[in-house]
């Protein structure tokens, strides 16, 4: 399969305030593999009843954390429809598991291990995966007490000092419950096909509750990680869905999908207009259009959503303008395009500005009385 890269190219950078198909609802299961052929390399599975028999059929039993693993990923309620199995052999990096994975399917969003990776395979996977190309999103356990998950060095604080992005890092008895976690998170997306969701203060199916006290949980949280905890006697909460650098995974996740959505939206256009396109201002209304109305949707969607524009300036943007439907469009004329672009056949860059909508994660409820 080869990349549309090299076609259409959506590159995201993202402002803080001041103050490649891919099925996004599909998680890939990594497999170490004692009897590794090339035919276990990658099989697809919609249940956990039949991931346990393919699973068995290839020599883990039910007691293996592989078997575990795809149970407590289909557990999750809403359930995921599909779980990839690749297994991979030992004498493999995870890097290299994985990178073989993309060259078979890139048709999932989520990866996680069957098997305990080393800090120095975790903090490896999630450097890779800041540099793929094809968005995919690394759940990872942390195992052992409070101050080890947030002692200096700890993979969680290494991750955090390198702003990873692509992990979900969970406070877990183990893989299993980070398969749990991902496949909690790939059946929101399959439930909300046409609204935004978040994944902080969601229940994890198969999954007991840290015993952590609350100065432990906001250690663990200040760095980027994420605790199962119990609020009161009865509320199983993850907080705060977040990756070590700070980002929500919805956001991760809506970024990849928006990027996705206008790359596919750019090689269309190109691909079936009957007519060739020039190398005119009209050929760059006809990109913004097209854009403008996915971006609308996402704004339907409540993903994006109308405010002042508190970045840097940016184009036309200058800091406090407002951004209705939380978006703008913009690119320069082709009367300024350099004559190598022109001499290539290369529009001119199309620049967006987004401001995402965000979720709430706490409220302050004051009330007056009189007696």
């Amino acid at each position: 399969m080869l990349s549309i890269d090299p076609i259409a190219r959506v590159i995201v950078s993202v402002s803080h305030a001041a103050a490649s198909p891919t099925a996004f609802d599909t998680g890939l299961l990594l497999i170490k593999d004692t009897h590794y052929a090339e035919a276990r390399r990658f099989q697809t599975v919609t249940s956990s009843a039949e991931a346990l028999s393919v699973l068995t059929s290839l020599g883990f039993a039910a007691t293996t954390d592989a078997a575990k693993c795809a149970q407590k990923y289909f557990a999750a309620s809403p359930a995921p429809t599909r779980l990839h199995l690749t297994c991979y052999p030992s004498a493999e990096t995870p890097v290299q598991a994985l990178d073989a994975v993309l060259d078979i399917s890139a048709d999932f969003y989520g990866v996680a291990f069957a098997d305990a990776l080393t800090n120095e395979q975790a903090l490896a996977l999630s450097a890779y995966l800041e540099g793929l190309s094809h968005p995919a999103m690394l759940f990872l356990p942390l195992t052992g007490t409070a101050e080890s998950i947030t002692a200096e060095n700890s993979p969680l604080r290494q991750l955090n000092a390198a702003a990873s992005r692509r992990c979900v890092a969970l406070c877990a008895s183990g893989t299993p419950d980070t398969a749990a976690l991902m496949g909690t998170a790939m059946g929101l997306q399959l439930a909300h096909p046409a609204s935004a969701f978040s994944l902080c203060y969601k229940t994890i199916n198969a999954v007991t509750p840290s015993a952590f006290t609350q100065s432990q949980v906001e250690a663990i949280k200040a760095l980027g990680g994420n605790v199962y905890v119990t609020r009161g006697y009865t509320h199983h909460l993850l907080e705060n869905g977040s990756t070590p650098s700070g980002a929500r995974y919805d956001e991760m996740l809506y970024l990849d999908m928006i990027a996705d959505a206008l790359q596919t939206a750019a090689v269309t256009l190109l691909a079936e207009n009957p007519d060739r396109m020039p190398q005119t201002d009209d050929s760059t209304a006809q990109f913004i259009n097209r854009f403008s109305a996915i971006l609308t949707s996402w704004a339907d969607r409540g993903v994006l959503a109308s405010a002042a524009w508190r970045g840097s300036a940016a184009g036309p943007l200058s800091p406090g303008d407002v951004l209705e439907n939380g978006f703008a469009l913009w690119a320069d004329s082709y009367d300024n395009q350099p004559e190598a672009d022109r001499a290539a056949h290369k529009a001119v860059p199309i620049q967006a500005a987004l401001i995402l909508a965000g979720s709430l994660e706490s409220v302050v409820i004051s009330v007056s009385v009189q007696a």
